[in-house]
């Protein structure tokens, strides 16, 4: 982690979070899930990370320390977040809020995330 990373890291953040309005799959695609990149400025917590994701990628952010992670907020409702592995600790990029935060700070109980070796598969995590 440096200063150039988090540079890259809150511009992908805000402009994402600030470009893109909040829709459900059943409203934006008439289905219970569908993960997309954003590309008409709307969509779910999926969709967010997705284009956080790829916008980090754009702008040479090693797509392997990127991984989607799945939590639990504190009402219980199940939403998804981009995590950044860095030598200085994971931190979370959330649609629902500005601040980058490592992600022991965040509240959310973590249930799954993307594994470390590139790829989608999924490792459950124990928090």
């Amino acid at each position: 982690m440096d200063e150039v990373l988090w540079v890259k890291l809150r511009s992908a953040n805000d402009l994402v979070n600030a470009s893109t309005t909040p829709e459900s799959d059943r409203e934006h695609y008439g289905r219970a899930e569908y993960w997309s990149i954003v590309t008409d400025g709307f969509g779910d917590c999926e969709d967010y990370a997705l284009t956080k994701r790829k916008n980090l990628i754009e702008q040479g952010v090693p797509s392997r320390s990127l991984r989607i992670a799945i939590v639990r907020m504190p009402g219980g409702e199940r939403h998804a977040v981009l995590t950044v592995a860095t030598d200085k600790g994971d931190y979370v990029l959330d649609n629902l809020r500005s601040p980058i935060l490592p992600w022991a700070d965040t509240g959310y109980v973590w249930l799954s995330r993307q594994g470390a070796h590139g790829g989608w598969e999924w490792v459950a995590l124990d928090s």
